[in-house]
């Protein structure tokens, strides 16, 4: 797996937002956890919130877009 630009408590705080907004609520989740049931619901939020927080990224070319540049400085 690679390495995240994110924490945990990013990611979770994402997936929590998500599951609360498009889903059957965070607490309904954690709470099949807790009792032991298969966390696939769990990694689906938390892989569609990683995918969000990565896609809102800036790419290089944007920061390159947005850094001014310098003209006629001789």
């Amino acid at each position: 797996m690679s390495t995240s630009r994110f924490t945990e408590e990013e990611i979770t705080a994402r997936a929590c937002e998500l599951a609360n907004e498009q889903g059957p609520g965070w607490e309904a989740i954690i709470a099949e956890e807790r009792v032991g049931k298969d966390t696939a619901e769990l990694r689906y939020w938390r892989d569609l919130a990683l995918k969000e927080l990565e896609a809102e990224e800036p790419t290089v070319l944007e920061v390159e877009d947005s850094t001014p540049k310098t003209v006629g400085l001789d």
